[in-house]
């Protein structure tokens, strides 16, 4: 297409010059391609193969090919299985793990609590996106212990996969008392430890 539309715009010798020069270039890719595929089909032919998408059909599926795609554990969904997956991959267990009672740095667990002073916008350790582990959970108390106004650790222990996402290594830090029934609140999702005097 390219050679006839510049042999039509042909209007002196040099143009017909450079239309002759571009139509022989043309003829030689064109052999070229024929050489390769020439030689595509001869080599195929020696194997005993096909060239391309032509010649004899593809061979069978190997024996049981459909059970190496089932999923593991005989778990019947892939939401399953990444929840599965989640449990089993998290070498220091998760905040939901930490024994009951008081932690080695002072600080009371308290079920499935938060505080109402929460440090809003305040998240010096952690992030979004990482991993629970024994090193940030110890982190996370020497940074509250340091703090003269902290007076709490709250740590998402939920199992929804957004939120954990968002918070399950992203503690929060609570800044008032922690005395009063009114300082504290329900939340099936977080537990709160409360410092140390």
């Amino acid at each position: 297409a390219a050679v006839v539309a510049a042999g039509l715009r042909a209007t002196d010798a040099q143009d017909v010059e450079q239309v002759t020069e571009l139509a022989v270039r043309c003829q030689q890719e064109l052999e070229g391609c024929v050489a390769a595929e020439a030689a595509c089909r001869e080599s195929a032919a020696r194997a005993g193969a096909a060239c391309g998408a032509q010649g004899q059909p593809p061979p069978p599926w190997p024996a049981n090919f459909g059970t190496l795609l089932r999923f593991p554990f005989d778990l019947a969904d892939m939401k399953t299985l990444k929840d599965y997956a989640r449990e089993l991959w998290q070498p220091d267990g998760s905040a939901a793990t930490i024994p009951e009672g008081f932690t080695d740095r002072g600080f009371e667990q308290r079920h499935g609590t938060r505080c109402v002073s929460e440090m809003v916008g305040v998240h010096p350790v952690g992030g979004v996106g990482e991993r629970w582990s024994r090193a940030l959970w110890e982190e996370t108390q020497d940074w509250c212990i340091a703090q003269t106004n902290c007076t709490g650790i709250m740590l998402y222990v939920g199992r929804d996969t957004m939120n954990c996402h968002y918070w399950c290594a992203r503690p929060q830090f609570c800044s008032g008392p922690l005395t009063a029934d009114s300082d504290i609140e329900e939340s099936k999702d977080w537990n709160l430890f409360v410092r140390g005097a």
